[in-house]
């Protein structure tokens, strides 16, 4: 009886963690400056940002809704020890250059990590790191 609730209760904590990945990303925002995502420079404007694959996994679309620019991004899962009252996307500013850096969803403690690049690691060696957060709009 003990092994049969056992078993139970590693196969429903192991049910949580998958619905918990499952959770899609589908956000609509405005960015008001020019950023990379990834290897790639876009332009401001306004952006789809969702996971791509069956249950949203670590691929990213960007992709800017007035033109044809746009990307697809590696990322890792993070968590924060409280859930994002709202969407929101991450940005961190090396001068006057903006890279993408964390997607959020709304009332979620898991959120996407974007892969740093080469050019973003080079700046951080010589300039200081600010951060900015903009608000999104679940779709």
């Amino acid at each position: 009886m003990k092994k049969n609730l056992l078993s139970l209760a590693m196969f429903l904590a192991l049910l949580m963690s998958a619905a918990a990945q499952a959770q899609t990303t589908h956000l609509k925002i405005t960015v008001p400056f020019e950023f990379t995502a990834g290897n790639v420079q876009l332009p401001a404007g306004e952006y789809e940002v969702m996971a791509v694959g069956r249950w949203g996994g670590p691929t990213l679309s960007i992709r800017n809704l007035n033109s044809n620019a746009g990307t697809l991004v590696l990322s890792t899962s993070c968590r924060s020890q409280k859930p994002a009252a709202d969407a929101k996307l991450v940005f961190y500013r090396y001068g006057q250059r903006y890279f993408l850096a964390e997607v959020w969803n709304r009332n979620s403690s898991l959120g996407n990590q974007i892969q740093i690049n080469s050019r973003q690691t080079e700046l951080a060696r010589n300039q200081s790191k600010d951060e900015g957060v903009l608000i999104a709009s679940e779709k």
